[in-house]
């Protein structure tokens, strides 16, 4: 009777220390992302394998900043999975999807700095990240348009460019004339008065 109760005891034992300790270390940062104020702001992280739904006790850092992610992911089918870390109004954004976590505003510098994952599971050292708000950088260093993923399987791409307003050719033509007319019309009036 000792005997299967101990076999018991280990295999209860065991199973508790599988399922409650979750992988974490297949993690890696994909893309980052910010505009020119830095109030848009998103990073990426990519997994290739199953069982590493364990965030919870880790933390993202900027060279400026810490984010605890305190909550698992909802399940270990995590192979070929995105996890998206971004600002609060990203998903308001033109071409934005949901995060699946939220840092405040200007998370990190855009100058260049650091994003290290889970106290050096995936570190970062990157240089200027794009801020036209149309292009993100990737770990390789080349830049992109932006393509955001989260957990959910929603993609994305956001285009906050800033742009000024075209007049097409019929305006400027207009334009061009309208001055014309102004500019003979003031000549006009100084040779009449003299």
């Amino acid at each position: 009777m000792r005997q299967r109760l101990a076999t018991l005891v280990v295999l209860a034992g065991l199973f508790a220390a599988t399922s409650a300790h979750a992988g974490h270390h297949l993690w890696v940062f994909s893309e980052m992302f910010s505009n020119a104020s830095g109030s848009v702001q998103f990073m990426e992280l990519f997994c290739p394998d199953n069982n590493e739904s364990g965030l919870g006790p880790f933390t993202v850092t900027s060279t400026t900043h810490t984010f605890n992610f305190v909550t698992n992911l909802p399940n270990t089918a995590t192979a070929n999975t995105y996890v998206l870390i971004a600002t609060s109004n990203f998903a308001s954004q033109p071409g934005g999807i949901a995060p699946d976590y939220f840092v405040p505003a200007s998370f990190f510098p855009t100058g260049g700095g650091t994003l290290n994952y889970a106290s050096g599971t995936n570190v970062w050292n990157y240089g200027t990240v794009p801020t036209d708000g149309v292009h993100s950088l990737l770990p390789n260093g080349s830049t992109a348009t932006n393509s955001p993923h989260n957990y959910g399987g929603a993609s994305g791409s956001v285009n906050l460019a800033s742009s000024v307003p075209m007049l097409p050719r019929w305006g400027i033509v207009i334009l061009v004339g309208a001055l014309l007319l102004l500019g003979s019309g003031l000549l006009t009036r100084r040779t009449q008065a003299a």
